[in-house]
């Protein structure tokens, strides 16, 4: 089975839902609604991915370390998924 999953900037080819990162988080993969955990999982990566694209706009230190923070526990949570 082969997935595209486009992003505005690039897209990646998969051959498995496990070869992607963004699996758990994926509506294409798992249409079912996302559980609590999820859905702060879903708000989390949109909040850093807006915060990467606006990087250059503000220059701001702390919303770089907020980025940083909040990606930090982005990854601590889905490790404990």
């Amino acid at each position: 089975m082969r997935l595209l999953l486009a992003d505005a900037d690039e897209a990646e080819v998969i051959n498995q839902s496990c070869d992607c990162e963004q699996a758990p988080l994926c509506r294409w993969l798992d249409p079912d609604p996302l559980g609590p955990s999820g859905q702060v999982q879903a708000a989390l990566y949109e909040a850093i991915e807006t915060l990467e694209r606006s990087r250059h706009a503000f220059r701001s230190r702390e919303m770089g370390q907020l980025r940083q923070r909040l990606t930090r526990l982005l990854e601590d949570l889905a490790g404990a998924a």
